[in-house]
């Protein structure tokens, strides 16, 4: 069965490896991935060729498509390394080669022990990452909706129509944020020079 399980292992390894090399470009974690693929096909055909079979080429270059977002991209690559170690699992089991089993085994302990928890550490900051980016715009659109609003207070400052419950009703609104206190800061400028102007009239 040697021969059979070998190339079957190299076929699998052969995509996984051209999933790998079109993702490259997405994040290194992809480069060490794929270097780690061009490892293990070289053992398993190290080994057809001690058993002298022919090494069949690549059947994947050029064929994948890879998923729309990282996200997807990671799933795939998750799915993919599971099912290299459920391969392995039938292939050992039906293998009697000492040194072919070896290579096997460690091929799949590389996909467990290695590139699953890569690609979960991976996942977690991207997930970190959009967290972050939603939390950055929730602040953005806030600080535009204040600096509206300060406008607004600053136009009825002038035309003398702001009452002392609207000044503390906006002032309420401004947090310890970072935009809440610069906006807190020129509004207390503006209420001073306005002041001083009602005072020179």
């Amino acid at each position: 069965m040697s021969v059979e399980n070998l190339l079957l292992a190299l076929d699998n390894t052969y995509k996984t490896y051209s999933f790998y090399a079109l993702a490259s470009a997405l994040d290194e974690i992809f480069i060490n991935l794929k270097n780690t693929e061009v490892a293990h096909i070289n053992a398993l055909t190290y080994q057809l060729q001690k058993l002298n079979v022919a090494i069949p080429n690549n059947p994947y270059l050029n064929t994948i498509v890879l998923p729309n977002s990282i996200e997807e991209v990671l799933q795939t690559a998750l799915i993919q390394e599971n099912a290299n170690i459920t391969l392995y699992n039938d292939l050992t089991a039906n293998e009697q080669d000492a040194e072919v089993l070896d290579v096997f085994y460690r091929l799949q302990a590389t996909s467990f022990n290695n590139h699953i928890p890569a690609l979960h550490t991976l996942m977690q900051q991207n997930a970190r990452e959009q967290e972050n980016a939603l939390n950055v715009m929730d602040m953005l659109n806030n600080s535009k909706e204040l600096l509206n609003q300060t406008g607004e207070m600053v136009a009825k400052l002038k035309d003398g129509n702001l009452t002392q419950d609207q000044l503390e009703s906006f002032l309420g609104k401004l947090n310890y944020s970072l935009m809440g206190g610069v906006i807190a800061g020129a509004f207390g400028v503006i209420i001073f020079n306005e002041l001083l102007n009602q005072n020179k009239e």
